[in-house]
């Protein structure tokens, strides 16, 4: 008899949150921590040590990828920050992430090759690349925070943009075209002439552009989609 699996996952999207929120989930926090950790986004997965083992092969699977492509997935899905109930005066409730820290600083770093030739202030780098992997990040706010001119962090934030989340091709409207009237068996000789002599202009279009989250995306979820109980992306 063959084992059926239960597909925990609808998406690899899915797995990649559980994956990378599952240490909020250990069971060796206090009660007061557990209780304050934000409920799982998607996805139902297991907990305790199934929820481990499958969290674990998961983040196995991801090995395969590049350093830079594995940053841009925690960038992405990983949290931020943790709850910390530890009761000193100086906790603020919550503590940094550590490993969406070093995936920022990676990614932070590598940003350097697109803006290769610019004097690149690092903060205004960071938040550039922290506001392409979805963070709240107003433009106005960063460059006077970074004493630079908006203009300027706008710029910069195009090409990160760019870099980052790519480009889609842009739509085409349908050109017009003269039709046959309604019910018309033969079309007129001058019409149709007319027709194959009229010059369509289209703008000149760029191509769309696959930036570094679809790329590790995409190559993340062939991967994943091989796990039983993952649905398949497909």
């Amino acid at each position: 008899m063959t084992e059926t699996v239960e597909t925990l996952f609808r998406t690899p999207q899915d797995a990649l949150i559980f994956a990378f929120n599952y240490s909020m989930q250990r069971a060796d926090r206090s009660l007061v921590d557990r209780m304050a950790s934000p409920s799982p986004r998607t996805g139902k997965g297991l907990s305790g040590n199934d929820g481990a083992g499958q969290a674990g092969m998961i983040r196995r699977e991801l090995e395969q990828l590049t350093d830079i492509e594995r940053a841009v997935l925690v960038a992405r899905f990983a949290p931020r920050s943790w709850p910390c109930a530890c009761g000193r005066s100086c906790c603020s409730g919550y503590t940094p992430n550590p490993e969406y820290q070093q995936a920022i600083s990676l990614l932070t770093q590598a940003a350097m090759s697109v803006l290769a030739g610019r004097i690149v202030h690092y903060q205004l780098r960071r938040g550039l690349v922290e506001k392409a992997a979805g963070m709240k990040v107003e433009i106005k706010a960063l460059a006077l925070k970074c004493e630079v001119s908006e203009k300027t962090a706008d710029a910069h934030w195009q090409v990160i943009k760019l870099w980052f989340q790519g480009r889609s091709k842009p739509k085409v409207k349908p050109s017009k075209r003269k039709r046959a009237a309604a019910g018309e068996a033969t079309a007129d000789v001058a019409d149709e002439a007319h027709l194959h002599d009229e010059t369509i202009e289209q703008p000149d279009l760029a191509s769309s552009v696959d930036g570094l989250e679809s790329k590790a995306r995409k190559r993340a979820d062939e991967m994943l989609s091989t796990l039983p109980f993952i649905e398949s992306a497909h």
